[in-house]
């Protein structure tokens, strides 16, 4: 059963627009040592270098739970932008990356990931449920991707201290899935975040990384914060196992951007 978010998600956004500053620039794309061993539990598994687009959602918590592996539950994010956000579709587009040993170990990639935020005891981290990308990544480290067409297009435009920004993308899935976000917004100065995050995959929580991130977050509509810099906003997500998740009842929080997002990753030495 196919189903799609057109209702007033699909219409310009109303609210008044902001006055934006033009956004800090992205850090030059340099050589990477290899990662630190400090970064976190485990062995080094090496360094990317992104350009994040993020759709924070409210879904019903049960459709979120029935997405994670069992002994995890939902924990909606307490506090920031999106709070109240129990899902998150990240569209993701890597500019570049290397292995644990430095060298370099990927390029060009755009990939739309969608993850839930959780909990076990005093464990929290985020759940990786799908990952849609090229069919040449495989199922990834997480082994949940999904063979996908992905595509982007993005363009700016400034006077004086003055930028606006436009993005398009659309994700075809060969089992089915569409995903599809376009926005338009006045950009905003990026708070620089450092934050440090364990990801694992809903097909076996087991497989795990955890990342060091420095990263710039503008929060172009912030729901929570009464943030609103769109001029049009529309977002969709129908067939395949997202019909399943995506039903009318889902809310858009909050859509960040993040111009720049660096992170060094490492990973159990060993699956138990």
């Amino acid at each position: 059963m196919r189903h799609a978010m057109r209702n007033a998600l699909s219409r310009p956004l109303a609210a008044p627009l902001l006055a934006a500053m033009l956004a800090q620039p992205v850090p030059a794309l340099a050589q990477q040592a290899p990662a630190d061993p400090g970064a976190g539990p485990g062995v080094p598994a090496g360094w990317s270098q992104e350009v994040r687009t993020v759709v924070a959602l409210a879904v019903p918590e049960e459709k979120a739970q029935a997405l994670l592996p069992a002994g995890w539950t939902v924990n909606p994010a307490q506090q920031g932008p999106s709070r109240g956000a129990n899902l998150s579709v990240v569209f993701r587009e890597q500019l570049a990356a290397t292995g644990p040993d430095g060298k370099p170990a990927g390029g060009e990639e755009r990939a739309a990931v969608l993850a839930v935020p959780a909990r076990r005891g005093d464990e929290t981290g985020f759940v990786i449920v799908h990952t849609f990308a090229d069919a040449r990544s495989g199922p990834g480290y997480y082994k949940v991707g999904v063979p996908a067409s992905v595509t982007l297009e993005r363009r700016g435009s400034a006077t004086a201290l003055a930028g606006q920004a436009e993005e398009a993308w659309s994700v075809t899935a060969e089992s089915g899935e569409r995903l599809g976000l376009r926005v338009a917004y006045a950009r905003g100065t990026p708070a620089r975040l450092q934050p440090t995050a364990l990801n694992l995959s809903a097909a076996d929580p087991r497989i795990r990384r955890t990342y060091r991130v420095d990263q710039g977050v503008d929060p172009v509509l912030s729901r929570p914060a009464s943030i609103d810099r769109t001029t049009s906003l529309s977002f969709t997500a129908s067939g395949g196992a997202l019909a399943r998740v995506f039903d009318g009842r889902e809310q858009v929080v909050a859509v960040l951007s993040l111009p720049w997002y660096a992170r060094q990753m490492s990973a159990p030495a060993a699956i138990d």
